[in-house]
């Protein structure tokens, strides 16, 4: 393309000096027909690109064949503007065109079947996708080559507003499955767009009962991620959406596993609301949900459901291997740390055997059999199961394949928790050395405070601070109390990771994290005060010496340059 001409179209000048379009346009379609950029967008699409309305509508006065002209990616110039959320530019194409063209310029396609409204709801514009499904209510917009419509594209992204035009203003919709065969309750549910999914629901209830490939309707996805509102909207029109299988024809879980493999107590209480007896449902493998809440590691769940006696059913029930509860929960490395109530069960006295011929005692000690480091199973299990007894003749077999498999599994991943452990506990002990000295300097400052006190006995402000009307002196006492504080607030941390040093989950280890960063976090914050408070706190003793109050000052301040250089250098070793 000309560069004076694309350069034109870049600033939205249509006649400056010695250039006029008009010229430029006429010349290049009656010499060298439309010129284009490499990617073949024409000074039309350039414009657009750029959101220049004045100038677009300039061009297509005089060259109006160029209104549906197509890029290399069979882009229109209405495609490039409803990408970038240029509404004046959409608008201007759109009333150039005319009723005539109107429909087929906004209907046309790019390479990947998106029209200008897939563009614009894609891109999160919400303002262009609502005018254009007012200008062309009679197209149904059907999918991409993805499988997408427009529809189910707002949904995913969220955009009310536009989904309410669409559904009011499209006279036919398409419903079409989207990719993976969602439709857009399901995009909206797993986005966790909860208006918009609860406005796809009313419009359409028996959305919520079809499937995606792999087996799972909105509800199912509704209860995994905890939207407790969508969840009771569907149950409260359709009870029995709750006892829909989810997952394949051989493999397949219910609404309430999936509730306690999330370890979600507030799903499982609003579930038995509707449906009081769901606890009882079984999966593909006859587990229960206790079954599924200890091989998840759920065991604050486990204790939770525990505190009522109807679930007492639940600890001795077999599945397709005859493993029950109890032998999921040998199985564990966890043992320690799981519900006493479970351990102390009255059927766990039981004599109960799975297939391979074993007893809860006979998993937990094969369990310890292969383990090298013994002191991952408490001694505690030995007392546990001290009168379960065996058999007379009975030999101890050998653990399947799956069952040695998942011991593994385990045991790595509790090595790999304990090492985290060790690592954030030692930082801590050192952290909490250099937040101490912080509180014991920070404290002592506040009580000797820089110029001292007025001792004279006559006068009104006798023990009061003599630089007090100083702004030097006023930040000292403030970023004092501020280090003071935040030091304290660091200390309090460490605190609470010395009684919780042991998690017995991920999410106890995440809490871990999360007390270390924000102790580090109000250790920085009380190091940056310190320096400040001492900063100020020479300059106020030492402002009758301008020089040597400055100079010590800017030597203080060196600090923050030093803290900026390190972490520049972490900086660069880390990426």
């Amino acid at each position: 393309m000309d560069p004076t001409l694309y350069s034109a179209a870049v600033e939205g000048n249509t006649r400056d000096g010695k250039f006029l379009l008009a010229d430029h346009l006429k010349r290049d379609e009656l010499e060298n027909g439309y010129q284009v950029t490499p990617k073949g967008n024409t000074v039309l699409h350039v414009a657009s690109l750029y959101g220049h309305s004045h100038f677009v509508g300039e061009v297509l006065k005089i060259t109006p064949a160029l209104l549906c002209h197509q890029n290399k990616k069979n882009e229109t110039a209405l495609h490039i503007a409803a990408n970038e959320g240029h509404s004046e530019v959409v608008r201007t194409l759109l009333s150039i065109a005319g009723e005539e063209n109107k429909e087929i310029l906004m209907r046309m396609t790019d390479d990947n079947g998106d029209t200008a409204l897939h563009k614009a709801v894609r891109s999160r514009h919400q303002d262009v996708a609502r005018l254009l499904v007012k200008e062309d209510p009679e197209f149904e917009y059907p999918s991409n080559k993805a499988g997408e419509t427009p529809l189910y594209l707002a949904a995913e992204s969220g955009l009310r507003d536009a989904l309410v035009d669409i559904l009011v203003s499209c006279n036919k919709p398409t419903l079409a499955a989207g990719p993976l065969n969602r439709t857009p309750l399901h995009a909206a549910v797993i986005h966790e767009h909860t208006d918009c999914a609860r406005l796809l629901w009313q419009w359409n209830k028996s959305l919520c009962e079809e499937a995606d490939v792999s087996g799972w309707n909105s509800l199912h996805y509704a209860v995994y991620l905890g939207l407790k509102e969508v969840v009771s909207d569907m149950l409260e029109w359709k009870k029995s959406l709750a006892y829909l299988p989810a997952g394949s024809e051989n493999r397949w879980t219910t609404t309430f596993h999936i509730a306690a493999s999330a370890g979600d107590e507030n799903m499982i209480n609003e579930l038995l609301k509707y449906c009081p007896d769901c606890w009882e449902m079984l999966d593909s493998r006859d587990q229960n949900a206790l079954h599924i809440a200890i091989f998840n590691n759920q065991y604050m769940l486990v204790n939770s459901l525990l505190k009522s006696t109807k679930w007492d059913s639940l600890a001795d029930d077999a599945d397709n291997d005859g493993n029950t509860p109890l032998h999921l929960l040998a199985a564990s490395i966890y043992w320690a740390h799981v519900p006493v109530k479970l351990r102390e069960n009255p059927r766990a006295k039981k004599m109960s055997f799975n297939k391979e011929n074993q007893t809860p005692l006979d998993v937990a000690l094969s369990c310890i059999k292969r383990t090298t480091n013994k002191e991952t199973i408490s001694d505690s299990l030995y007392r546990d199961f001290a009168n379960i007894g065996r058999l007379g003749g009975r030999e101890t077999p050998v653990n399947t394949p799956d069952e040695i498999d998942l011991q593994r599994e385990n045991l790595k991943h509790a090595k790999e928790r304990e090492t985290e452990i060790k690592g954030i506990m030692s930082a801590a002990q050192i952290h909490l050395v250099v937040a101490t000295l912080l509180v014991t300097v920070t404290f002592a400052a506040g009580f000797t405070l820089p110029g001292g006190f007025d001792g004279d006995s006559n006068s009104p402000n006798k023990g009061m601070a003599i630089l007090t009307r100083k702004a030097a002196f006023r930040v000292f006492v403030i970023t004092d109390v501020i280090a003071f504080a935040c030091s304290a607030g660091a200390i309090f941390s460490y605190f609470i990771m010395a009684i919780n040093h042991r998690p017995t989950s991920y999410q106890d280890l995440r809490i871990l994290w999360a007390l270390s960063r924000v102790a580090s976090l109000l250790q920085l914050l009380a190091m940056l005060a310190v320096v400040i408070a001492f900063v100020t706190g020479i300059y106020a003793t030492l402002a009758h010496s301008l020089g040597l109050a400055i100079t010590v000052c800017t030597i203080g301040c060196l600090s923050f340059l030093l803290y900026m250089f390190v972490m520049y250098v972490v900086g660069r070793e880390v990426a």
